[in-house]
């Protein structure tokens, strides 16, 4: 799959911002993270209802509820192939055609899984060739389970640096299998060691949340998606929102974690109501995964 150039294209959203928004964590209908039944279970738990385009999994429906939110890009990663309970990883290989057929509204990142790390590094080199802005290293869940500061993988690591490559780890306690594999002083870790090379948390390192903001204070290679923990009313996040509102502004991305998310709309509108000065609100929807994507 060839790497997409992307552009800024129209949108008609219901919402008054005049720019369209950039989803950092969003898997199409056709790419997944987790099992149908796994998702359907953490939506449960956060008393929330699916989107009608995952009910259906119909592509239509989810372009509609895209435009409705103001959506007009989304980035697809998942993790690398695991057998970790619930996870299922279809990534941007299995829906290659659409997103071929609409470069300017998907970026696709790759993934590896880095048990074999002479494998994946290769991979990278591969990925980095062929234009791929962003690759998914989640080593808690591979066969061979590491954290992610193992110096076992800091040949990936170099290996994406010089392919100017950024680096998503997911680092929460959904992965695993143990809790503390994720803690966000691994990423700190990494980034010190590595201070040209952009990391991405998803899932924010809840709970460790405090911690996680401390990496973003501390390290301006590294940017964070909260996801579900900052929109859904968690314990902890209304310290991403203050984390956002002053000092990690530029640091911290939109991702509705499509389809493990309620409403795209409902999203804009819980993100209204943190009553974020304008220039933040539109760091966090746009700007921030912009600079990232070099954009």
């Amino acid at each position: 799959m060839r790497a997409p150039t992307l552009r800024v294209v129209a949108t008609t959203p219901t919402t008054s911002n005049d720019f369209g928004v950039i989803d950092f964590r969003f898997r199409p209908i056709g790419a997944q993270s987790w099992t149908r039944e796994t998702t359907y279970h953490y939506l449960e738990r956060m008393g929330l209802e699916p989107t009608p385009s995952f009910e259906q999994q119909s592509v239509e429906l989810m372009w509609d509820e895209m435009a409705a939110a103001g959506i007009e890009i989304g980035v697809v990663g998942v993790p690398g192939p695991t057998s970790i309970r619930g996870l299922d990883p279809k990534g941007s290989d299995g829906i290659s055609d659409l997103i071929d057929a609409h470069p300017d509204r998907f970026v696709g990142f790759g993934s590896v899984e880095p048990s074999d790390v002479d494998a994946a590094a290769a991979r990278i080199r591969e990925l980095g060739e062929a234009g791929i802005r962003g690759v998914t290293i989640d080593p808690s869940t591979a066969e061979v389970h590491r954290r992610f500061d193992d110096r076992d993988l800091y040949p990936l690591y170099e290996e994406a640096r010089d392919q100017g490559m950024l680096v998503t780890t997911t680092q929460s306690c959904l992965l695993g299998p143990y809790m503390d594999d994720c803690r966000p002083e691994y990423v700190d870790h990494v980034a010190t060691d590595f201070p040209d090379l952009t990391v991405v948390i998803q899932h924010g390192g809840w709970p460790y949340v405090h911690e996680a903001i401390g990496v973003l204070y501390k390290q301006p290679n590294v940017f964070m998606v909260p996801g579900q923990y900052i929109h859904y009313d968690f314990p902890g996040s209304a310290e991403y929102v203050h984390a956002l509102r002053r000092q990690c502004s530029d640091q911290i991305l939109f991702g509705s974690v499509y389809p493990n998310c309620g409403a795209l709309t409902d999203l804009r509108e819980i993100v209204r109501s943190w009553d974020l000065p304008p220039d933040v609100e539109r760091r966090y929807l746009r700007d921030n995964a912009a600079r990232v994507l070099d954009r």
